[in-house]
């Protein structure tokens, strides 16, 4: 009796760790729809992976039109240069500018300071850069150093502007109001409207120099007629990603910036494909473990179906577990589990 106990004892727990190594599977699934590639990254289960494809589907079924949401561009409102844009002496109560406003191309980006990384301009050229501004503020409250540096870059599209911006974002931010969203982190103040992404720096944390920060970016926000808005194509990902972890992108380099803890291989981007990721929490695991739902929008149904054909040979030579789905073809990669 008491062998028959420790068999089902046994059996139990065989059944629970193979439960449990299934929930914290971490898988790769990919698809190839119409013009899409869409999957995702560390997906806990295979099950769970085949859900959020099979939602996207419904999102790109048919949508390879011209008219359809992830091919809709918002319209562009204010077309000023960025220099017309930075507020003047007085408009924020006791803050004064330093000096007449620098202003760049892409020819002259960052030029005159010593960058860390030649990604900290690349990333913006990645991105559709056409021209920023830039000027240093003072107030008399503290001293005669300047304080505050705010920086306009006008990327050309509001995609672009949103673009650069997801690249700062990240789950959860603190945001403060301001005519749009801005992200408040540390010394750095962030958001986009229109074509315009604006990041405004204070060189100190103190309470009067963050509500400057703040009052500058209402000011620079009011002078942007183009109302907050969300990129449409957003709205083919399932609903419920953490705040603030979508991303957009253009380029395979982009792609590789604002998604560092995917798995490599990734699909590779061609000429005028775009792709959107954003992290989803797993609710019955551990939250600081999200997994990434990306899709892949690519000119036509033949670069799509090339460049899904070289990821999937990729992947699958790899010498790593997969299975396919028998009826949507979806692959799945059990890529291994680490716990960091």
């Amino acid at each position: 009796m008491k062998h028959v106990n420790v068999i089902c004892i046994c059996s139990l727990l065989t059944i629970f760790v193979l439960s449990c190594q299934e929930e914290r599977g971490n898988f790769t699934s990919v698809h190839q729809e119409n013009a899409y590639i869409f999957g995702v990254w560390k997906a806990p289960t295979t099950k769970s992976a085949n859900e959020v494809l099979a939602a996207i589907s419904v999102n790109v079924e048919d949508k390879d039109v011209e008219d359809s949401v992830s091919y809709k561009m918002l319209p562009t409102l204010t077309t000023a240069a960025p220099e017309a844009l930075l507020p003047d002496d007085g408009e924020i109560t006791d803050w004064v500018r330093v000096k007449k406003p620098t202003t760049y191309t892409a020819e002259t980006l960052y030029e005159d300071r010593i960058l860390l990384s030649d990604d900290d301009r690349d990333i913006y050229f990645n991105y559709g850069f056409e021209r920023k501004a830039e000027i240093e503020y003072q107030s008399p409250k503290f001293g005669s150093i300047p304080y505050i540096l705010l920086e306009i870059f006008d990327m050309g599209t509001p995609e672009n502007a949103f673009g650069i911006f997801s690249v700062y974002s990240y789950p959860q931010p603190k945001f403060e109001w301001v005519g749009c969203k801005a992200i408040v982190s540390g010394k750095y103040l962030w958001f986009w409207k229109g074509k315009y992404f604006i990041q405004i720096e204070g060189y100190a944390i103190a309470t009067g120099i963050r509500k400057a920060m703040v009052a500058l970016a209402e000011t620079v926000a009011k002078q942007i007629q183009d109302p907050p808005q969300k990129i449409p194509f957003l709205e083919v990902l399932p609903n419920q990603y953490i705040r603030g972890s979508e991303k957009f992108f253009k380029t395979n380099w982009a792609l590789s910036q604002v998604n560092k803890s995917i798995p490599n291989p990734f699909p590779q981007l061609t000429i005028d494909t775009v792709g959107i990721s954003a992290q989803y929490n797993i609710q019955y695991n551990n939250p600081s473990h999200p997994y990434s739902v990306f899709i892949l929008r690519f000119p036509d149904v033949s670069a799509a179906e090339s460049a899904y054909s070289m990821y999937r040979d990729t992947l699958m030579s790899e010498n790593v577990p997969f299975e396919t789905n028998s009826e949507t073809g979806a692959i799945h990669i059990n890529e291994q589990y680490t716990d960091p």
